[in-house]
């Protein structure tokens, strides 16, 4: 039995094992940034990185401060924990996202690459694996993850510890291999299609990434130092700075015994509010009041600048300050954060992990794995928008039920729209639409006329009353005294006596015009 009927019987599936690796590429001509001529080895790491050693203590001291620092632990968590808040799902890529398409049956690609997934390892499982790659790449700029791989196909995946990883390079920055060397002494070798190199970006390139901890080493050793000051000062009991003028006759001795009883006495927690006495003429003078207050501003901008380089807004961190200009809203500083921190990361990895598991470790074509969304709005937000779109018609009843997971009713599969009271069903709006302005007519000349039963009202201009036929002789024939100004009475305005014998006149002609003849007095 070949290794490929063997992983067909154990998966259950007719999913061949891919047999060839994708086409090497043509050699570049560029070099990467720190590499030099002899590329990257085992003991020389590139620029700023000489030694294994050397590039170890950076790292490791990215670490510590990492441990340290509350304010940078506090953003890296954050960061990790809401890329990875919804999971890792498979989605597929022809999806437009209007929700008129089908969704097809997953093949069998798709469903041994879940497989896998639901199972990493023994020990971790995927979320676990992705938060700690994101915690490196915030904390040293990269992460890297091993494959193991069964023929073809990869089968289990295990996270590596960043600062004992070596890349090793040619001088044009194409990997080889990769070296693994822990501090106890143990070594492992890597091909390039068992590790999972991920790297921020870096200003000048190169095979590492600059990471936002590296970037904020100032302000995070500045917050270190003044924190550790102030606990200090709060550890002695916050004493003033004083000056004492013991007299000339005053011995070393005496003045160093002096110091040690106030040491002793006035210095600490528990001694606070006990008088400073002297003797033998000795003057106690305060130099400067406490400045406990500037020590803790100080901790605050140091904080703000901190969050600011890992990009994450005051309210993700515990920070609230009501009234802070600039700070925005809630939803706002979600949005800020979503766009420009969170998804850059998270689009960085799922690169990666589409290219190296899906493409290439399972063959999968038209899908692809991606992070499930999490509805970060506030829960009144969220009910005013489906309200808004039930009453517009962007949703159907059954739609906003299906979204708070409720059954459809029925009719609720016609799209309303509510307008204050009125509530109409989008089918009948051209309907409601003619009603709407035949009401507004009503009572004009441009009234329309009764609708057929059955059929909708319409809104039609009525046509303009005819001339009857026994006056069209005398039809655009002004009466006496309104004709035109070259007329003998034109120009002239009508009398009431004119308008009375025109009428008579023209009734008497129309009259007569009739059949057998009509005499005016008998009508």
């Amino acid at each position: 039995m070949s290794l490929k009927t063997w992983w067909q019987s154990v998966t259950g599936s007719g999913v061949e094992v891919l047999e060839t690796a994708p086409a090497k590429l043509p050699e570049r001509a560029g070099y990467e940034y720190g590499v030099g001529p002899g590329g990257l080895t085992e003991s020389n790491q590139g620029l700023g990185a000489a030694t294994q050693t050397d590039r170890r203590t950076s790292l490791s001291q990215l670490y510590d401060a990492y441990l340290a620092c509350p304010w940078s632990w506090a953003s890296v968590n954050a960061i990790a924990r809401t890329v990875t808040a919804g999971g890792l799902v498979t989605d597929w890529t022809n999806d437009d996202g209007e929700g008129d398409q089908e969704q097809p049956d997953k093949p069998q690609e798709v469903l041994l690459l879940e497989r896998m997934l639901a199972y990493c390892n023994p020990r971790e499982n995927i979320r676990q694996i992705l938060r700690g790659v994101i915690t490196d790449l915030l904390v040293f700029g990269d992460a890297f993850i091993e494959v193991v791989w069964l023929a073809n196909q990869p089968v289990a995946l295990y996270s590596l510890d960043c600062p004992s990883m070596l890349p090793i390079a040619d001088e044009h920055g194409t990997i080889t291999s990769y070296v693994q060397q822990t501090e106890l002494g143990q070594r492992a070798v890597f091909e390039p299609r068992e590790v999972i190199h991920i790297s921020l970006d870096s200003p000048r390139s190169g095979v590492f990434g600059v990471s936002p901890t590296q970037a904020a080493m100032l302000p995070i050793t500045s917050w270190l130092f003044a924190s550790a000051t102030s606990k200090e000062i709060f550890r002695k009991g916050a004493p003033p700075v004083l000056h004492v003028d013991f007299p000339s006759s005053h011995s070393p001795s005496e003045i160093n015994k002096w110091v040690a009883q106030h040491m002793q006495r006035n210095i600490g927690p528990r001694n606070i509010g006990v008088p400073i006495s002297t003797k033998g003429g000795a003057v106690v003078h305060e130099l400067a009041q406490s400045r406990t207050m500037d020590y803790l501003k100080y901790l605050e901008q140091k904080r703000d600048e901190i969050i600011a380089a890992y990009g994450v807004p005051p309210a993700k961190v515990g920070i609230i300050e009501s009234g802070n200009l600039g700070g925005g809203t809630g939803e706002s500083q979600d949005r800020t954060f979503m766009v420009n921190t969170v998804q850059p990361i998270a689009e960085l990895v799922l690169e990666a992990l589409n290219f190296h598991l899906a493409r290439l470790g399972f063959g999968v074509e038209g899908w692809k794995l991606k992070f499930s969304d999490i509805d970060m709005r506030d829960s009144k937000t969220v009910e005013d928008i489906r309200d808004m779109r039930l009453r517009n018609g962007s949703w159907t009843l059954d739609r906003y039920r299906a979204d708070i997971n409720e059954p459809p009713v029925q009719g609720g599969d016609q799209p309303v729209l509510v307008d204050r009271t009125n509530l109409v069903r989008w089918a009948d709006m051209d309907a409601a639409s003619k009603a709407s302005i035949a009401n507004k007519l009503r009572g004009t000349s441009l009234e329309p006329g009764d609708p057929e039963e059955g059929e909708p009202v319409t809104v039609e201009k009525p046509d303009k009353a005819g001339v009857p036929t026994q006056l069209a002789p005398f039809a655009g024939k002004a009466p006496p005294g309104v004709g035109p100004p070259d007329e003998p009475d034109g120009g002239a305005p009508p009398t009431a006596e004119s308008r009375r014998l025109l009428y008579r006149a023209r009734l008497q002609e129309a009259l007569a015009a009739l059949p057998g003849g009509v005499d005016e007095h008998a009508a």
